[in-house]
């Protein structure tokens, strides 16, 4: 069952029309899982990574060190903007093969200069051999009578039902690049292509947020990254009395404690989020509303006007 929420999202933000409408905007998209529980801010020099928040647990697994940083936050979104965009490319067996004539042309597709061909292909590299696994738990209250197989016709009354899910996905089947050597200092890499595993092309369809790429590659900080895919999601459910977010959960989301014996920490960290919070509204959200607590013990989050306007047609598919 798709996710309601992101569907309405959707339904607010249709597709545009076609590329010669803009030159620089773009619409891409991030699973909703990631930015619950996203990839780790740094190299983490490890094969597994952990992420805890509120309901969502991710795991993530690689016999080759997990991709980190902010490059990798790119190369997921435009992973995931393939998946959601998947017709013409759909396999049968369900799996989305993406090909390009060259490095370049997925380097030109993220709006990436030549110079960062190397750190590109490293997070590919680490993405090629990854899993994740996630475990989610979502509580509800229902009334009992969807449940007549459990209850009787007569009652009425209400009942709390927890649904509790698992995955275990990959994100690319496959990998092919052909790298040509003539024995001068630049190798060329052609025939580029990869398979997106069939699991994860579902998830994309069913469970992704769409975001400003232009704007999501611009920010220059893997958590800025993060905090602005997280506050366009999250707004577009925040009531007229806004959304207060305590500095712990903050924190335990975006920058956990990672020695809990230092008692200033979480403070320092919080801080931290705040400031990429201000530039983000500086730079690249003028419009965002928010309000950080005078004992920095967290912040409230205002309804803002949408990154997205209703029927914007600058907005395109990276992939477009």
């Amino acid at each position: 069952m798709l996710d309601q929420e992101v569907l309405d999202f959707e339904k607010k933000f249709p597709a545009p029309l076609n590329e010669q409408q803009t030159s620089k905007f773009y619409r891409s998209f991030i699973p909703r899982i990631f930015i619950a529980a996203s990839l780790p801010l740094r190299d983490v020099k490890k094969t597994h990574f952990e992420r805890k928040y509120n309901s969502i647990t991710l795991h993530l697994n690689s016999p080759n060190m997990v991709p980190y940083g902010k490059y990798a936050r790119l190369l997921l979104s435009v992973l995931t903007t393939h998946a959601v965009q998947s017709k013409n490319n759909l396999n049968p067996d369900g799996t989305v093969t993406v090909r390009f004539p060259t490095l370049q042309a997925l380097l030109d597709e993220m709006k990436l200069p030549k110079q960062r061909s190397n750190e590109i292909k490293e997070q590919l590299n680490r993405f090629k051999s990854a899993t994740f696994v996630y475990d989610e738990e979502r509580t509800t209250t229902a009334q009992k009578s969807l449940f007549p197989e459990y209850f009787s016709p007569d009652d009425k009354g209400l009942v709390t039902a927890t649904k509790y899910s698992t995955g275990n996905i990959m994100f690319i089947d496959s990998m092919q690049h052909i790298e040509l050597d003539d024995g001068s200092a630049d190798k060329r890499s052609i025939a580029f292509s990869f398979v997106l595993n069939n699991k994860f092309v579902k998830l994309c369809a069913e469970h992704s947020v769409p975001i400003d790429y232009s704007v999501y590659r611009d920010i220059s900080s893997a958590l800025g990254k993060d905090l602005y895919a997280w506050i366009v999601y999250r707004n577009n459910s925040i009531g007229s009395d806004g959304l207060f977010i305590p500095r712990s959960c903050m924190v335990s989301q975006f920058m956990p404690v990672t020695n809990p014996e230092q008692k200033d920490q979480e403070r320092a960290n919080f801080k931290y989020i705040v400031d990429q919070v201000y530039q983000i509204k500086t730079k690249y959200y003028p419009d965002l509303q928010f309000q950080v607590d005078r004992n920095y013990l967290g912040i409230t989050f205002y309804q803002s006007p949408q990154i997205m306007a209703p029927k914007d047609t600058r907005y395109i598919l990276v992939t477009s």
